[in-house]
This record gives structure tokens, sequence and C-alpha cells, in this order.
């Protein structure tokens, strides 16, 4: 397959690609009848909301949790751990498993696991099996997102591919801003259970919009060896990109985690402040992740560069910005919209950069995802305990966008590389047969610029 730092143009998912035709007339209709288009992005974007609830949705409940199951804060603060791990681990389990099922039922399974992980979670005597309620559900968030990430792709015309994604991570967006806000004030008012309960009841509201909204499609599972996918994943150029969406994790959640102390300490801003403080960066966040999928429609590394360098810079203006809280205000909100407008591109482009293998490379991505914000909530935890404090988060925030920039500059490095080398294209039907190209399936990865 081709991928290239502007890839406009290019059909980035070549092993899933040749929908079948319900897909490739339905994406038909999307190019004449536009006003389709939201409708099933709509579906994906309210898994999403319900994906992005459920793991964070314990960091608003920590005290409820801690009285019911009568365990330490610390313990119930491991309930976001034990989900995050099982990500990183489960997700390309489940991927394998599911390779020969369509993305549209793989979405549906993925989405009914979520559904009993959550009624498991509500109904859950001990703390152990809430634990293990939290590991079940787990295994639903990287293969969601991955069938998610995919479909959302096939069902927009080629230039608006990281702008559909986006639209879907929208959901995940809304879960930070609304979702755990929802959630406590829900089992403040009633019980924790109730929260999962309600988090139930959105994953229901996805499974059927999904249905009913999803086209239908044929098996996903190429017919290619599981083997030959592993070797696609550990070409130069995904294992690069994979890095770079770890970095830009680890860079957002080694501040993110430790806002609130972060503000009292830095800025002297009150709860209730912080609350409003929170919202305003939640717009941010949705801000970004819109222009993100603009830009990188537009021209993929050279953007996600820019973003990760305008990062590491409103980071090092925090250390003496943070002090000031009107100046706090600003650079909060413009770090806000810088560090989430590469999510989603990233997730489209390994998954275009993997081409043989798109459903491993879009729930290992994830996995790389979940991976740095355990490492960057790691990292920031041994700051706040130096004599650094809170002063050097945003500096070892920054040191991880610095890192992601570079290793952009590699991964342009070996889409420069690639190009040089001579190719065998063919033209992809869902795409412009003048601009599309893709590689058989015997070829190699040849990225060009």
């Amino acid at each position: 397959m081709t991928c290239g730092c502007g890839w406009e143009g290019v059909h980035p998912f070549p092993g899933a690609s040749d929908p079948s035709p319900g897909v490739a007339a339905w994406a038909a209709t999307v190019n004449s009848r536009t006003r389709i288009l939201p409708v099933a992005l709509l579906a994906l974007a309210i898994g999403a909301f319900g994906l992005g609830t459920t793991e964070t949705i314990v960091m608003g409940l920590l005290p409820q949790l801690s009285a019911g199951l009568h365990v330490s804060i610390a313990q119930a603060g491991l309930l976001v751990s034990g989900y995050a791990i099982g990500v990183t681990i489960a997700s390309p389990l489940v991927a394998i498993l599911t390779n020969s099922l369509s993305r549209r039922a793989t979405l549906l399974l993925t989405m009914a696991i979520f559904i009993a992980g959550n009624a498991c979670s509500a109904l859950a005597p001990t703390y152990t099996s809430l634990m293990l309620a939290r590991v079940l559900t787990s295994f639903s968030h990287g293969t969601f997102y991955g069938a998610a990430s995919i479909m959302a792709a096939q069902v927009v015309p080629p230039a608006r591919r990281a702008e559909a994604l986006s639209l879907v991570y929208i959901g995940l967006t809304l879960a930070m801003i609304l979702g755990v806000p929802m959630g406590t004030v829900v089992a403040q008012m009633t019980s924790w259970r109730m929260a999962f309960w309600l988090i139930c009841a959105v994953g229901v509201l996805a499974w059927t919009t999904m249905w009913l909204w999803i086209p239908q499609d044929r098996a996903s599972g190429p017919a290619i060896p599981l083997s030959a996918q592993f070797r696609a994943m550990l070409h130069p150029l995904v294992v690069t990109m994979m890095l770079v969406s770890m970095c830009t994790s680890s860079s957002m959640f080694t501040l993110f985690t430790y806002i609130t102390p972060f503000l009292q300490t830095r800025s002297g801003f009150s709860t209730h402040a912080i609350d409003v403080i929170l919202l305003m960066i939640g717009g941010g966040l949705c801000l970004g992740n819109l222009l993100g999928g603009k830009l990188a429609d537009w021209k993929m590394l050279p953007s996600c560069a820019g973003l990760m360098a305008a990062v590491a810079i409103v980071q090092v203006l925090l250390v003496p910005g943070s002090l000031h809280p009107w100046t706090c205000l600003v650079l909060l909100f413009l770090w806000g919209v810088f560090i989430y407008a590469p999510m989603a591109p990233l997730q489209t482009y390994v998954v275009a950069c993997a081409g043989s293998a798109p459903n491993i490379a879009a729930v290992m991505n994830q996995s790389s995802f979940n991976f740095g914000n355990a490492v960057g909530a790691w990292a920031g935890s041994h700051i706040v305990d130096t004599h650094w404090s809170y002063g050097g988060l945003p500096v070892l925030s920054s040191c991880f966008a610095f890192i992601g920039f570079g290793l952009v500059g590699l991964a342009e490095y070996y889409v420069r590389r690639q190009a040089k080398k001579p190719r065998e294209v063919v033209p992809h039907p869902l795409t412009s047969a003048t601009h599309a190209v893709v590689a058989k399936p015997e070829q190699t990865l040849h990225p060009h610029a």
C-alpha cells in the first residue's frame, strides 16, 4: 500500500477496503447525499462516548467506591490501572479473534461486551469482582476503536477520512468533558452503581444505533496470514508512528492527571473555579479534535510535527505562566487545542501505514495510547514528589512532546526513503483513479510523499 506525509487522495485501508457492494453503494450515497454522513458517525461517536466515560469514570467515584467496597482510595484507584492494562494486553488478542468478522459485526460484538462488562460492574458485590468486571469491559476498548476507525473512513470520501475519524473521537472528548462529571453527580446523589447502570444504558443506545445505521460489509479478515500481518506491524514507519501516539498521550496525561492540584498550587484557583476551567479545556479539546482532522487531510506529518512543537512550547510557557491566573487560562486553552489535535489523525495514519494489517494496527495503536496514559501518570507522580513539585509537570510534558516531534521527523525520513523505491500500483475502486494507489497484496509497504 502507499501512504505519505500528505496522503491526499490515498486510500489508507487496503487490507480492509475492497468493501462489499453494500458499503460501496452506501459510500456512493454518502457522496451524493452528505446529510446521511453524520448518522453513521453519530452511532460510532455514541459508542466512543460510552467507552471514554467507563475508562475514566472511576476517577470521579473514588470516595464512593472506597466507602462502598471497604477499600482504600489507592486501591480504588487501581481500578483505572486495571482497565488500562486490560486494554493494552487484550486488544491485540481480541483483534486476532475477531479478524474473520465483518467490521459491523465486530462493532456490535464489542459493544455487547461493553454492555455486559458495565452491567457486571454495577452488580459487583466485592472489590475483586468489580476489578474483574472492569477488565472484562476493557476487552471491548481497543477493538471497538480499531473497527470504528476503519468503518468511519470507509463511509466518507477519501479527502475527508481524518475529519470523519475526528468526528467519531468527539465522543471520547465529550466523555472527558461531560461523562465523568455527570457520572460523579449521579453517584453523589444515588450510588456508584447507578453511574455504571447509566453507562450501560449508553452502551445499549450505541448498539441500537449501530445496528440501525452502520452499513453491512463483508468479513474484514483478508486472506493474509497473521504472521504476515504482524510483519507489517514491524515496519519502521508503523513502529515509529505508534511511538508518536504513545508520546502524545504521555505528554497529555503527565499534566492532565494532576491538573486539579496543579491549578490549586500554581495558580491559586478554587475548586469551583477549576470545574469551569476543566470545561474550558474541554472546549479546547473539541476544537483541537476538529482542527486535527482538517490538518491531517491537508498534510499529515507536517501538521503532526507542527502540533507537537506547539504543545511543547505551550507547556514550557506554562512553567512561568501558571503563576499568573489569566495567562494560565490562555495557555491551558491553547494546550487543550494542540494536545488533542493529533489523536484521531495518528490513529488513521498508523492504520494507513500498516497495509495488510489494518485491524491489528488499529488496536495496537489504541494500546500505545493507553500505555502512554499509564507512562504519563506514572512519570508525573514521581515529579510531584520531588523538589520540582507541580512546576515540573509542564517541563516533563514538554519533554514527551519534543520526543514525539523528533519521532515525526524520523517518520518523514522513512517516507522519503521509501518514496525512492520503485513500486507497482493499481487504482483503488473507492478512490480517485488518478490519485489513489495501493500496492498489490504481495507487496511490502512503500509510503510516498
